[in-house]
């Protein structure tokens, strides 16, 4: 996604991630997700293993919470400098995802 982003913009964009792993399991993704994007890893991931933040903006996905499985619905948000939600996309279905495009034009729309 960062490869995406206009010049401009890769100085004031910052994607992060943020995932029920611990941070050992996260250091264990980074390696494998690197080759397979063709360039240096450029999301800063965050560790939410008591669910925290996933909780406190109720994301939780219930059902795998009732198998002991504290993952969030996959959200993307778009907050601009001031800390404002300016585009929030939620799904469900893990495997429907918002398209680079869409974010991209969210951005966009943040100047």
């Amino acid at each position: 996604m960062h490869s995406l982003l206009p010049e401009e913009r890769r100085g004031d964009t910052v994607i992060l991630g943020v995932a029920p792993d611990s941070m050992e399991q996260i250091g264990e993704v980074i390696p494998k997700v690197t080759p397979a994007a063709g360039e240096s890893f450029a999301i800063t991931l965050l560790s939410d293993g008591e669910h925290k933040v996933i909780d406190r903006y109720g994301l939780l996905n219930e059902q795998a919470a009732e198998r002991g499985r504290f993952v969030p619905h996959p959200t993307t948000y778009v907050i601009d400098k001031a800390g404002v939600v300016r585009w929030k996309f939620t799904e469900v279905d893990y495997k429907i995802r918002p398209t680079n495009e869409m974010i991209l034009s969210e951005l966009e729309r943040l100047e």
